[in-house]
C-alpha cells in the first residue's frame, strides 16, 4: 500500500471514529470491543501492503477491524485457565434469591410447553440455532435444507414462541439471538 493510501486511510479512521465505533459494537458486543479493535486497526495500518487503491476506505476498515476483533476474542478465549473458571463459578449469585429461582422455573416450564407445540423440525431448527449456537448454513446441511427453509423455519418458530410468551402474560422485551456472536 502506498504512503498516500495509508494517510487517507488513517485520516478516515479519524474523521469517521464514532461512526466506525458503532458499527464495530455490532461485531464485539460491546463499545470498548470496537474502540480497542479501531486502535488495533490503525497500528495494523501502518504495516498494511494492498497494491491497488482502495475504493471504499470505511469497508476496507471495517473489514479489517472485525478480523482484528475476531482475532482478539480467540485471543481471549485461549487464556481463560480452568482456576479462572473455577474461580468464577465460587462466586455467590446475588440475583438468585427464591423468588427469583422459582420465577424462573415457572418461565422454563412455560417455554417447554410453547416448545412442544412447535413441529419437530422447527424445534430442532430452534434449539440448534439458538441454544447450541448452529450457524444457519450448519442447520441447512444438518438437516439437507436450504438455507432459506432454515431462515423461514427459524422466523418463524420464534415468531410463535414470543407470540405464546405473550399470550401466558409473560412480556419478554429481550434478545432474539442466541450465543452466535462469533
Amino acid at each position: 500500500m502506498s504512503d498516500s493510501s495509508r494517510t487517507q486511510l488513517k485520516k478516515l479512521l479519524v474523521s469517521r471514529y464514532a461512526y466506525l465505533v458503532r458499527r464495530l459494537e455490532r461485531v464485539t458486543g460491546s463499545k470498548d470491543g470496537a474502540a480497542d479493535a479501531l486502535h488495533e486497526t490503525w497500528l495494523r495500518l501502518e504495516n498494511a501492503n494492498v497494491a491497488a487503491p482502495v475504493a471504499n476506505g470505511d469497508a476496507y476498515i471495517l473489514g479489517m477491524a472485525s478480523n482484528v476483533a475476531i482475532d482478539q476474542h480467540r485471543r481471549e478465549r485461549r487464556h481463560f485457565h480452568e482456576d479462572d473458571v473455577d474461580a468464577l463459578l465460587e462466586l455467590p449469585d446475588e440475583l438468585a434469591d427464591p423468588e427469583r429461582i422459582v420465577e424462573a422455573r415457572f418461565k422454563v416450564e412455560a417455554l417447554k410447553d410453547i416448545l412442544r407445540g412447535l413441529t419437530p423440525r422447527r424445534r430442532a431448527i430452534l434449539l440448534a440455532a439458538r441454544v447450541d449456537g448452529q450457524l444457519n448454513r450448519e442447520i441447512a446441511e444438518r438437516f439437507g435444507i436450504s438455507l432459506r427453509l432454515v431462515e423461514s423455519e427459524l422466523s418463524t418458530a420464534i415468531k410463535y414462541c414470543l407470540e405464546r410468551m405473550q399470550e401466558s402474560g409473560d412480556p419478554y422485551t429481550g434478545s432474539r439471538s442466541g450465543p452466535r456472536k462469533f
